[in-house]
């Protein structure tokens, strides 16, 4: 099969964009603010949670608390994903259809209501764009 040529020479808007899917956090959430993850800080790089795995092993309820905070935030009101969202006693909840985008340098930070009974599960893809944004 021939190889597909630009004779007219366009050159993209959107470059091709390398992505690896990634495991963002796994484990307990402490009950301090807490950073879980933080998108690559490289130019033109970005990451996409796709999916939370939530899981309360206590035997009473507890809540969380996940912020999406931009490059040199801190956690507030303004950018909690979940705040003060209560799991009922030894449940378990999954989001899969999230899409949270998380631009060059910005963070996931959580709490727990109790430290060691919430466990916590965050996978997504990140994207960078070979040779940054050019």
């Amino acid at each position: 099969m021939a190889e597909q040529q630009n004779p007219l020479g366009i050159q993209y808007a959107n470059p091709q964009r390398d992505t690896v899917r990634k495991v963002f956090y796994r484990g307990n959430l402490p009950a301090t603010d807490t950073l879980l993850y933080t998108s690559p800080n490289l130019p033109g790089a970005r990451s996409e949670v796709l999916q939370l795995i939530f899981c309360n092993t206590s035997a009473g309820a507890e809540t969380i608390r996940l912020h999406s905070v931009p490059k040199g935030g801190t956690s507030g009101i303004d950018n909690a994903v979940f705040y003060d969202y209560s799991f009922a006693a030894k449940a378990t909840g999954i989001t899969d259809s999230l899409s949270l985008i998380l631009e060059e340098g910005d963070m996931l930070r959580g709490l727990a209501s109790t430290t060691g009974k919430f466990s916590v599960i965050i996978t997504g893809l990140v994207e960078s764009r070979p040779g940054g944004l050019a």
